[in-house]
């Protein structure tokens, strides 16, 4: 007779499935940048302003719907907002998360950070990474079509942000080999921190998970307004509007067609 997977032992392999995939993303980002920069730096305003489109989208009309529910209404929003606050400050005071941007005189990839591309640098990046990881878990933890939605999101992201951490890194003055070990060891945050969090959460209450994915409505809406769409429309603002238009739409349809009586 065939072995049946224990349930638990299935949701575990999952989980770690996408986990991979969100770590892998980052990783084909840094990929790109290192051997295929060129194409990269051609299209990273169109990946940046899509993965917008996506994160505002699907953390409005999903993530902060679905925290409502399982967190009350007013509690969703106000975790959803000092996960916002909380980036906002610790981005631009404690660990600046460098950037990057097409430059259209020259065609390179350009770094702005306050702060160089020290450890604070990298610290602000493996910050994010792991909010990444620990929204992954959290949805996981809450529904698998929550989850699913937020690897989507963070999948959408990580490549266009592994392009430009390994851009901002190489271009800063970060010799080609370091910033790629530093890239991809950030980008290997991402599944740690999925399986850490899963484990932890997978156990608790509606209201606590609810928060935690209020949280990563709010983080993912910050990483989406306030990081990647002023980058992408820093050149060819009409193409890249399109980008982030249809980011929009690809969610709203997806969204359209997900079961959503899934718990």
């Amino acid at each position: 007779m065939p072995r049946v997977i224990p349930e638990a032992m299935s949701a575990w392999l999952a989980v770690l499935a996408f986990a991979v995939i969100a770590g892998a993303a980052g990783l084909i980002g840094v990929w790109l940048m290192s051997r295929h920069e060129v194409w990269a730096r051609r299209h990273t305003p169109e990946l940046i302003t899509f993965a917008s489109g996506l994160l505002v989208a699907g953390s409005l009309l999903h993530l902060l719907a679905r925290a409502g529910e399982m967190a009350g209404e007013m509690a969703a929003l106000g975790w959803a907002l000092a996960a916002f606050v909380v980036l906002y400050v610790s981005e631009n005071h404690f660990l600046p998360h460098p950037h990057a941007r097409v430059e259209e005189d020259c065609g390179h990839l350009h770094a702005h950070s306050p702060e160089g591309f020290g450890w604070a640098s990298i610290a602000g990046l493996a910050l994010h990474a792991a909010l990444d990881g620990i929204a992954v878990g959290a949805g996981f933890s809450a529904s698998y079509v929550t989850g699913s939605v937020i690897v989507a999101l963070v999948v959408s992201h990580k490549l266009p942000v592994g392009i430009a951490s390994m851009g901002v890194l190489y271009h800063g003055g970060v010799e080609r080999r370091r910033a790629v070990r530093y890239s991809a060891g950030v980008a290997l945050v991402t599944p740690m921190a999925v399986l850490a969090s899963y484990g932890f959460l997978r156990g608790a209450g509606t209201d606590v998970l609810g928060i935690f994915v209020a949280a990563a409505a709010g983080s993912f809406l910050y990483v989406g307004a306030a990081d990647l769409l002023p980058e992408g429309q820093a050149s060819a603002p009409g193409r890249n509007t399109f980008a982030f238009l249809l980011g929009v739409a690809v969610t709203v349809a997806v969204l359209f067609i997900l079961p959503h009586d899934v718990v």
